[in-house]
């Protein structure tokens, strides 16, 4: 048996990880509100400055997965964030504004989007037929996941579980997408669930 790439399984896999970055996002937003009530500061004014600190702070909440902070990549731009390393699955987590994940403009993260889409691939051990599947040598990589999140103010409104396969045009191309938000609040997101839905729409599917 191969590892199981689809939703159902990765988020099986993931379950303990995905809880654990929303409530460190829950405390990365907690410490930017007080940071800049205390010094009446106006999160609008510097978003980008008030996203890194979530994030920042999200980093000493996540310390038992060691995660990376990607303070390099895009120059601290939305799409910068953290990394989790995991037994078979490497996570990046991303603030978006809109459903559509934004092409990356590192060479690191167009490689972190770009592996094929989940399906089931026979292993061959030494003893049996090589088939050819030049696809199961790339199958040994990690599992590459996004959870993508938005955030309103202090309001977390998005919070996805995404397998990217590629770039399309301007956007990330999708596998499959999870939302999770419900999993973790009661909040309803009207404003942006109203134009989602579970696969994506609008977004570069697989073909």
């Amino acid at each position: 048996m191969i590892r199981d790439d689809g939703p159902e399984a990765t988020f099986a896999r993931l379950e303990t990880a995905c809880a654990e970055v929303f409530r460190a996002l829950e405390k990365g937003i907690q410490t930017a509100d007080h940071v800049h009530d205390d010094r009446g500061w106006k999160p609008g004014g510097d978003i980008h400055f008030y996203r890194h600190m979530t994030r920042r702070e999200a980093v000493e909440e996540l310390k038992q997965l060691n995660p990376e902070l990607e303070d390099e990549d895009d120059l601290g731009l939305p799409m910068s964030g953290l990394i989790l390393h995991l037994p078979e699955d490497i996570i990046r987590v991303w603030h978006t504004t809109d459903i559509k994940i934004p092409k990356p403009t590192t060479e690191a993260k167009l490689k972190f989007v770009s592996q094929i889409p989940e399906r089931a691939i026979p292993l061959v051990s030494d003893g049996e037929l090589n088939l050819g599947l030049d696809e199961m040598a790339k199958r040994a990589r990690k599992n590459h996941i996004v959870i993508q999140w938005t955030a309103e103010g202090s309001t977390i409104l998005r919070f996805d579980l995404v397998r990217p396969i590629g770039v399309h045009g301007a956007q990330v191309a999708i596998d499959w997408r999870e939302p999770l938000l419900g999993r973790y609040t009661q909040v309803e997101d009207l404003q942006y669930r109203r134009r989602d839905d579970k696969t994506g729409n609008g977004e570069a599917e697989a073909q």
